[in-house]
């Protein structure tokens, strides 16, 4: 069965492309086969072939072997029958697959649309005329703005092995329709591109597609999350950290009170280990994720509320 996945945390995304991790609607999906279409299964046919038990001749009279009347003709006519069956059966099997892909195929293309949950593009002028941040991010109370120029000025100085190819900002304004409510993103990412120095030195052509981006309100400037999708462990728990104690200075959180040491820590142990890690600590809420060259991680505000509420 194919299933649409988002392609920031892995976990599978709704009807109209919802992901309820990371709480906001994933734009281009994968499509991940999650079983087989076809179960093979080994058919294995026998075919008896009774031999006629042949009586003692005397000894003095030679054996005389006389077949028995059709029996030729007979296993022949039998093995083609079974043969048709065997082959009538495995097309009928194929046909059926076939068509069983083609219609989950377009079980995707005419999937419900968008507008049937009241998804809906929204201006910009008109948000920001309006004031209000959105309603489907939890926000951190720190201008996300002042984060990632302070994040990546860092990684301007340090670049642990890499060199930044771009910097780009893009937005997306949208709301749906969640349980007949109205729910609302307002989306500004500022992200940086990286390609290791070792590639670029060597001339290799293989593409090389790692990024950190900080996402924040629109509206308000208030920062949503942190994204990083590296293959450099060090730079990846670098780059995490200086995020960390920014957004803490940001949210005014005192220096004993800081989380960002134990995440770290915590974070270096299980990327060690090429385990992934789900950590909740002080106002963060941090998902790593380990792929077979790249590492992800994933930060967003840890809202007391929503745990007490997964709690109950």
């Amino acid at each position: 069965m194919m299933r649409k996945i988002c392609p920031v945390c892995d976990l599978p995304v709704n009807e109209i492309n919802y992901c309820s991790r990371c709480r906001r609607v994933v734009k281009k999906p994968v499509y991940w086969n999650t079983d087989y279409l076809l179960n093979e299964k080994r058919i294995e046919t026998v075919i008896p072939v009774s031999q006629p038990s042949a009586a003692k001749a005397p000894s003095n009279q030679p054996t005389v072997h006389t077949p028995l009347p059709g029996k030729g003709r007979s296993n022949v006519l039998l093995f083609a029958v079974i043969l048709f069956i065997v082959i009538t059966t495995l097309a009928s099997v194929i046909i059926s697959c076939a068509v069983n892909a083609t219609s989950l195929e377009s079980k995707y293309d005419t999937a419900v649309g968008y507008d049937d949950y009241g998804y809906r593009d929204l201006n910009e002028a008109e948000i920001i005329a309006a004031g209000e941040h959105c309603s489907g991010f939890d926000h951190f109370d720190t201008d996300g703005r002042e984060i990632s120029r302070s994040v990546f000025q860092f990684m301007e100085k340090e670049e642990y092995g890499y060199t930044i190819i771009s910097q780009e900002t893009y937005g997306d304004n949208y709301e749906f329709k969640q349980d007949g409510n109205p729910l609302t993103f307002y989306e500004t990412v500022e992200s940086v591109y990286l390609t290791p120095k070792a590639a670029e030195e060597s001339g290799s052509d293989v593409e090389s597609y790692e990024y950190v981006d900080i996402n924040y309100d629109t509206v308000t400037g208030e920062l949503h999350r942190y994204v990083s999708y590296l293959e450099d462990q060090e730079a990846t728990l670098a780059y995490l950290k200086q995020f960390l104690l920014d957004t803490e200075a940001g949210c005014m959180v005192e220096a004993d009170q800081s989380s960002a040491d134990s995440i770290i820590e915590q974070a270096q142990a299980r990327i060690n280990q090429r385990e992934g890690a789900y950590i909740l600590e002080g106002i963060f809420d941090v998902n790593i994720y380990i792929y077979e060259d790249r590492i992800q991680v994933y930060v967003s505000y840890n809202n007391p509320e929503t745990v007490i509420n997964q709690e109950t």
